[in-house]
């Protein structure tokens, strides 16, 4: 299977297809959302890149398209919009990150490396004493990547299970952008304060439209997150 590449921006195309290929990735190239998703109805990709402005419409719309014929498969947003609400709304739509332009190529193999592994990869037995946690009605199940609150799904993405899991390992516990950055994206020196923002949102909205509280997942002014069990 290969990488599909939403990117109509010719010499960041070609950036995005090498980085990949250097890191031993098979890639397909489009420049638009009818030809992204007409690839995708002949061949599942592996994972997908999408930018978010093109000529004939939305990388979001296209996710929430790929999302519905894939729910399992990895989606990064990687483009000049980089405000607060971009990202959210790139999750929102389905994403599983979020990377601005400019990027770092190294900073884009790490992070199709984490979302491959996210969705595909299982845990090493000793990584954790535990996949499951039941916290007050909150379960979470990090080997199926699901979460229920009082039985009902959160349709939570795989990296929103994660982060979640982070903070319910820690109850009551201030913990920071750094810890959860490298915890979740497993290398270091990257404190995206955005991001985690755009995830925690998009992780207390579902709680409350599964019936939770929202101010569950605590933020933590100038430190992080923390999480409160009801």
């Amino acid at each position: 299977m290969a990488i599909l590449v939403l990117e109509d921006d010719d010499d960041y195309a070609e950036i995005i297809a090498h980085t990949l290929r250097r890191g031993g990735h098979d890639v397909v190239v489009t420049n638009t959302v009818s030809a992204a998703l007409n690839f995708a109805r002949h061949r599942q990709p592996s994972a997908a890149v999408l930018d978010v402005m093109l000529p004939d419409g939305s990388g979001l719309e296209a996710c929430m398209k790929l999302r519905e014929s894939f729910p399992k498969l990895p989606i990064l947003f990687l483009s000049s919009l980089d405000r607060s609400a971009d990202v959210v709304s790139g999750f929102d739509a389905g994403g599983d990150d979020y990377l601005a332009k400019p990027f770092s190529p190294s900073e884009l193999l790490a992070r199709m490396r984490a979302v491959l592994r996210r969705a595909g990869a299982e845990v090493a037995p000793d990584a954790r004493p535990s996949q499951r946690i039941d916290s007050n009605g909150l379960e979470l199940d990090l080997t199926n990547q699901t979460a229920t609150y009082q039985g009902a799904s959160l349709n939570l993405t795989p990296l929103e299970v994660e982060i979640l899991w982070q903070l319910v390992r820690y109850p009551g516990q201030a913990l920071s952008h750094a810890f959860l950055t490298e915890q979740i994206w497993g290398y270091k020196n990257v404190n995206d304060a955005t991001l985690l923002k755009g995830h925690v949102s998009s992780i207390r909205r579902k709680l409350r439209d599964a019936g939770g509280l929202e101010d569950m997942v605590r933020t933590v002014h100038g430190v992080g997150y923390s999480f409160t069990p009801v």
